[in-house]
């Protein structure tokens, strides 16, 4: 670790700054890369529409339409304007657009949405910025969806909690 001597006290690279003889608090780490996550580099433009197998992270500027089948991570100098579509989304830089998870999406202390969230899960850390609405739901929902599309189920009218919503029938409900 490299040090500055600043005629009081030294500081390290790294370490926040705390009074003399105080532990100073370890700087937050960055998130865990994951193995063969795509990048889209700080300074770059990318606009269009962007399908990833695995996990994302955006640290320059992209316009268009993102789906990802892990992870999509938006640094603290990007921005995404578009929608946002992944297992988990976590947001440090701007998003324009809604966004849309199947497990949790995570707004940190300098992320900035302006669009509307669905997932099950939803965290928004103090000093973040949300403008728009809200969704949760619970994970079964969608997998029991799908396995009734899976099997070729006929399409049937479910509450939010999944139970069906039973018609009452017409008097001449046996006619053709």
């Amino acid at each position: 670790m490299s040090t500055i001597s600043s005629g009081w006290e030294k500081l390290e690279v790294g370490r926040r700054f705390g009074r003399r003889g105080a532990a100073a608090e370890e700087a937050p780490k960055p998130p865990v890369e994951e193995e063969h996550t795509a990048l889209i580099h700080e300074g770059c433009e990318v606009e269009g529409s962007l399908a990833v197998e695995n996990s994302l992270r955006v640290q320059g500027d992209f316009r268009g339409r993102i789906k990802a089948r892990k992870t999509v991570t938006i640094d603290e100098r990007a921005s995404v304007t578009g929608d946002i579509q992944a297992r988990i989304v976590i947001i440090h830089g701007a998003v324009v657009g809604d966004v849309t998870a199947s497990r949790e999406v995570v707004i940190q202390a300098t992320g900035r949405l302006h669009g509307d969230v669905k997932a099950p899960a939803f965290q928004v850390e103090r000093g973040a910025f949300l403008n728009g609405r809200t969704e949760m739901y619970r994970p079964e929902r969608v997998v029991q969806s799908q396995t009734d599309e899976d099997l070729g189920a006929k399409s049937i009218a479910r509450t939010h909690s999944g139970e069906p919503i039973d018609r009452p029938r017409s008097p001449d409900a046996n006619s053709c």
